[in-house]
C-alpha cells in the first residue's frame, strides 16, 4: 500500500471528509469557484443584459455605425451619445464610432465635446472598451467604441 491508497482511504472515513472539507486547499478552490461565478453573472442595464466577447477582433473591425457630434452643443451631445450607445445595442451592434471633432471652431478655443463624450464612453456600463482611431478614421477628433453584447429582457 502507497501514499496514495492510504490517503484514499483515510479521506472516505468521516473524519477524513471533515478535514479534506476545512483544509486550506478546499477554501481556496470554493473562493475562486465563486469569484468566477460572480465575474460571469450578467449585468443588465436599462433593460438589456450586459455579456463579453473576445476584444481582439472586435478592436480590429470596422465601426458599425457612425455618430457625428460636429456643431452640437455639450447638454445635446450627452443626450445623443447616451441614446446611440442605447439603441446601438439594443440593435446588436459591436463596434461604432462617435466623431466629437477636436474643438478647433470651440467658442473660447477651449474643447468642451471630446472630454465630455470620452467621460460618457468611459463611465456607460454599456461600453466595453473605446479607444482613439487612426487619423483616417478621425484621429484625436473621433472615438471607437466596443459595445457590451445586449439583448432585451
Amino acid at each position: 500500500m502507497d501514499f496514495k491508497d492510504i490517503l484514499e482511504q483515510w479521506e472516505s472515513t468521516p473524519e477524513g471528509r471533515k478535514a479534506a472539507a476545512e483544509s486550506r486547499f478546499s477554501r481556496m478552490l470554493r473562493e475562486k469557484e465563486a469569484n468566477l461565478i460572480e465575474s460571469q453573472r450578467v449585468k443588465t442595464y436599462n433593460g438589456y443584459k450586459t455579456g463579453k466577447a473576445s476584444l481582439g477582433v472586435l478592436k480590429s473591425m470596422k465601426p458599425q455605425a457612425e455618430l457625428d457630434l460636429h456643431g452640437v452643443t455639450g447638454d445635446v451631445a450627452r443626450h445623443l451619445v447616451e441614446q446611440f450607445l442605447t439603441e446601438s445595442v439594443a440593435k446588436r451592434l459591436q463596434k461604432v464610432r462617435i466623431v466629437h471633432g477636436r474643438g478647433l471652431h470651440s467658442k473660447e478655443g477651449q474643447a468642451v465635446l471630446p472630454e465630455l463624450v470620452a467621460e460618457i464612453v468611459k463611465k456607460s456600463p454599456l461600453v466595453r472598451a473605446y479607444g482613439n482611431p487612426p487619423p483616417a478614421e478621425g484621429g484625436s477628433g473621433a472615438i471607437w467604441v466596443i459595445l457590451q453584447r445586449g439583448r432585451q429582457n
